[in-house]
Formats: C-alpha cells, sequence, structure tokens
C-alpha cells in the first residue's frame, strides 16, 4: 500500500500529444506513468485536453486520488466540444503563449512523452528558456521573473519510448556536430528509456528553486471534497474556471 503525505514532493509538467497513438501501447504508457505519478505523491501539470495521451493519463491519475492541474487555451476548447476534463482542476488561458508560462509557474520539472508538432514546439520553447536561467545576456522580462521558478532552471526529461525520439535525439547530435548546437546544449535535458528512469531521474536530481516553491499555496488537494475550488489567481493575468 502505497502511503501519500498531503504535500506533493514535486510538480512535474507533463507535454505530450493531444491523441492516444495509433497502438494501445500509448494508452498503457498514460496509465502506467500516472501510477508514477500516484506512487511519487507528484502533482501533474498538463495541457488540460481530455482527449489523448495527456486526458487519459490526468484522468487515470485523479481516479487514483492524485492532484491534477490543467491549464488549456480558449482556443483549443474547439477540439473538446467546447468542454473542459470532467476531473481536476482546470484552467483557460487566452493563448499557448500564456499556456506554457503557465505550466512554468506551476511546475518544477518537466517530462515529454510522444507527441506531435505540439510537444516539439513546447519542447524547444522550454529548452530556450532553460537556456535564458542559464546566463541571460539581457534583463529578463518580468512575467517570468514574477513566476514561481523563472525562467526554467528544473530538469527537462524526454522519454525515448520505444525509440519514438531516436531521431531527435540523432538530429540533437548532428547539430552539435556540426557547429550549430553547443555542447552545453545538448546536454541541458535528459534522455531516458523507461518510467523507471523518470522516476529515478525526478527523485535525485537537484532542483535549485526548491526554496522559491511551496506547492501547498497553489492549490488545496485535488480531493473530492475541494473539487470546484479555482485556483489562486495568476500572476500571468490566466482566468480562472470553477469546474
Amino acid at each position: 500500500m502505497v502511503v501519500l503525505s498531503t504535500k506533493p514532493t514535486r510538480s512535474i509538467c507533463v507535454l505530450c500529444g493531444g491523441n492516444i497513438g495509433a497502438e494501445g501501447k500509448y494508452a498503457k504508457l498514460a496509465d502506467d506513468l500516472a501510477m508514477v505519478f500516484y506512487k511519487n505523491n507528484w502533482r501533474l501539470v498538463y495541457g488540460g485536453s481530455p482527449r489523448g495521451i495527456m486526458g487519459r493519463i490526468s484522468r487515470t491519475l485523479a481516479e487514483l486520488g492524485g492532484d491534477v492541474i490543467g491549464i488549456k487555451p480558449t482556443p483549443f476548447l474547439k477540439y473538446s466540444n467546447g468542454k473542459l476534463p470532467e476531473w481536476g482542476y482546470n484552467e483557460l488561458v487566452p493563448d499557448i503563449h500564456t499556456q506554457k508560462a503557465r505550466m512554468a509557474e506551476l511546475s518544477n520539472g518537466y517530462l515529454f512523452l510522444p507527441g506531435g508538432f505540439g510537444t516539439l514546439e513546447e519542447f524547444c520553447a522550454f529548452r530556450m528558456w532553460r537556456k535564458l536561467g542559464e546566463q541571460p545576456p539581457y534583463k529578463i522580462p518580468k512575467i517570468f521573473t514574477d513566476a514561481a521558478v523563472g525562467i526554467i532552471k528544473a530538469p527537462l526529461v524526454i522519454l525515448n519510448f520505444e525509440n519514438y525520439y531516436e531521431d531527435l535525439v540523432k538530429w540533437i547530435e548532428l547539430g552539435a556536430g556540426e557547429g550549430f548546437i553547443s555542447e552545453n546544449a545538448a546536454a541541458a535535458f535528459s534522455v531516458v528509456q523507461t518510467l523507471d528512469k523518470v522516476s529515478e531521474t525526478f527523485s535525485t536530481c537537484s532542483y535549485a528553486t526548491d526554496e522559491q516553491l511551496d506547492l501547498s499555496d497553489m492549490a488545496p488537494p485535488c480531493k473530492k471534497e475541494y473539487l470546484g475550488l479555482p485556483l489562486p489567481v495568476s500572476r500571468l493575468a490566466t482566468k480562472n474556471l470553477r469546474d
């Protein structure tokens, strides 16, 4: 039996597909990852869709009793018949740029699963924010310095499930070899093959932002008696919704 504390130990943002994939293996991956989150007492932050891999992970974790926070851009409501998920906490934001900033505000770790163009764009964006967190050559916009994690300092982890991201890794290696990607840039994220390695990576890595981030202030635990309560007002001027 897994005994959980009332306060999540990590708040991990999962970036993944809004589709479930061509085979049942991706649904199983989502279910297995939800169990990893539950056993480690991690809070899930995700893109707010009830569909695809992200919908499967969030629903399964919510049913287990875990904490789930969805951040959804208003224009994307059309892909789910205008509806938000019926589980966890849900928040609408005006666009995908605000969505990424809000997810960064709520997270101190980032996990990339199989997905399409949206997931690839998110990886590139978060990777660049990670670079800005290393040695910014100019003044950082206030929208980020006010966020809970600031410009990304937390771990970026790619789950190369059944070699899904093998070609992306090879492209990064090629870019480094051809002088377009620095060695530091190529080493700014981790690539793992299994869920056990996901758990190990997030459980053992150093979090430079821990002292700045109090997860208990973000939202009450997603217990049944709390459903319907809004998240605290974001510093990114998002619109909070009740479930």
